[in-house]
């Protein structure tokens, strides 16, 4: 599903053919995700346990209070290190401009807890196996999530998830506060060391990795 902020893409991923009753993990919280979640997750039956972010860029967590109210306050979050701080301010991540337009979303701010992940966890939830990649560059502790599923039987094994690193012919600006040219170049050179899978980005339509390695300009 996608939240309205900046049409984030808001994922929940679960093991084999999904059915009633699974257990799942949620992606990213745009901003105005938390009730059409809850409601996705009601159509399908599913029953979250764990959230895991991308990075920490406002229009990707901004809906986490929302999300938690609707879907699990306990549920744990994971955040790459480096971008935990975000949280404190998600404005502070944004342009001048963006983060005006965003004094009404922010005013009341409180940033839930998160468990910082760092490069190479790897997180056991809903049956799918998450290992954690740091891929700076778009923001400092920008993530990129290889999902496993040993229930996939003759489908795909692994997704990936990639924020905003890695868009469908495009890939991440790095002209905001935390971003960086140098870093970006080295996290999508070691794109070429991943398997090709199918790529869940933080906007716009899911691609594959040997698609965008073939085809991507930026690549």
């Amino acid at each position: 599903m996608r939240a309205s902020l900046l049409e984030v893409n808001c994922y929940a991923l679960a093991a084999g053919a999904g059915e009633p009753g699974a257990e799942c993990v949620l992606v990213d919280a745009g901003w105005d995700c938390g009730a059409d979640m809850a409601a996705l997750l009601a159509e399908r039956g599913w029953r979250p346990v764990a959230v895991v972010l991308t990075h920490g860029h406002a229009d990707h967590v901004l809906g986490l209070p929302n999300l938690l109210r609707a879907c699990g306050e306990d549920l744990p979050v994971h955040l790459g290190r480096a971008d935990v701080h975000r949280l404190a301010d998600p404005a502070a991540g944004v342009s001048a401009q963006f983060a005006r337009a965003l004094e009404p979303l922010t005013q009341d701010w409180a940033a839930p807890a998160v468990r910082p992940v760092d490069d190479g966890d790897v997180l056991e939830c809903a049956g799918l196996t998450l290992t954690a990649r740091a891929a700076p560059g778009h923001t400092e502790g920008s993530t990129l999530f290889t999902v496993e599923d040993p229930r996939a039987g003759e489908g795909e094994s692994a997704v990936l998830v990639s924020g905003d690193v890695l868009f469908a012919g495009s890939v991440g600006r790095t002209d905001l506060p935390g971003g960086d040219p140098a870093a970006m170049a080295r996290t999508l050179a070691a794109l070429r060391t991943l398997p090709d899978t199918p790529v869940l980005p933080g906007h716009g339509p899911a691609t594959r990795l040997s698609h965008e390695l073939a085809a991507n300009p930026f690549l």
